[in-house]
């Protein structure tokens, strides 16, 4: 059989907030791990010139830093741990032949239109024109638009660049990270030519966070803010995508600029059409 074709493997359970199965981490890995893996030898099998895998950057863990791609992964939930299972597996796997590419992406938080998850709330919350504390935070957290992936996604399809590895692993981002102040700003500002933010001290935050952890955690209380929360909005969480910027000569076509500015107006009209 003649060696060609490309398959893009994007399914995956992704994060419930209500999860309530009891086997959660067996659930995650039928799907992220043993699907993932089950379909690339059925790739390798129909002679499938590349593999393409969509990863996440919680193979790397929670914890706060600037990490590049050899760091040391370390995740910390479900999904974190699934998604690197289903790396190592691949890698073993492709590892072992040499006529077949696997190009593993992982992806930061990813926004754009139709938008789901944390970006949603915050187009929620400056919808209903609520001004958020947010002016000190000084940790940057990287993300990706969803146009820019498509774009990286199409320039890996496109490539033939010669004696490439059979295994390669890629953080892909906007290349400009923002903080979560920068990026409420902006969301705002798109809907109503206003900054949206203003400022509270760090540590006024961190202390209430902690608080409301031990009210959930010892009292069984839901309050709107946790230590988890706190760090979300205020700790550096960036990931380098250089790498994959030099090997395939790729740069984001659209701006973070432009591409909050697009999920805007999705938003805007999205919420104007379900209204009529």
């Amino acid at each position: 059989m003649g060696h060609s074709g490309i398959l893009i493997h994007l399914a995956a359970r992704v994060h419930q907030t209500k999860d309530s199965s009891l086997n959660t981490l067996v659930e995650f890995r039928q799907i992220n791990r043993d699907l993932a893996v089950s379909l690339a030898k059925q790739a390798l099998k129909e002679g499938v010139k590349k593999f393409i895998f969509i990863s996440s950057v919680k193979v790397i863990g929670e914890k706060p830093g600037a990490y590049s791609i050899d760091s040391q992964c370390c995740p910390a939930d479900p999904y974190g741990i699934s998604k690197l299972e289903a790396e190592q597996e691949l890698e073993e796997l492709f590892s072992q032949q040499t006529e077949s590419q696997c190009i593993i992406l992982r992806l930061p938080m990813v926004y754009g239109e139709k938008n789901k998850g944390n970006m949603l709330s915050l187009l929620n919350a400056a919808s209903r024109t609520f001004i958020l504390p947010l002016a000190a935070a000084k940790g940057e957290r990287s993300m990706v638009y969803v146009k820019n992936i498509a774009s990286a996604i199409s320039r890996i399809v496109q490539d033939e660049k010669p004696d490439r590895p059979q295994m390669q692993t890629y953080f892909l981002s906007d290349g400009l990270d923002m903080t979560s102040g920068q990026l409420y700003s902006a969301i705002y500002r798109c809907m109503h030519q206003k900054k949206g933010i203003f400022n509270l001290p760090e540590n006024l935050f961190r202390v209430v966070g902690k608080i409301g952890s031990e009210l959930n955690k010892r009292l069984k209380i839901k309050v709107p803010i946790s230590a988890e929360i706190v760090s979300r909005l205020f700790d550096e969480y960036r990931f380098s995508s250089k790498e994959f910027c030099q090997d395939y000569d790729w740069s984001p076509p659209f701006s973070p600029e432009e591409g909050i500015n697009n999920t805007v107006q999705w938003f805007v009209k999205d919420r104007t059409s379900q209204r009529n």
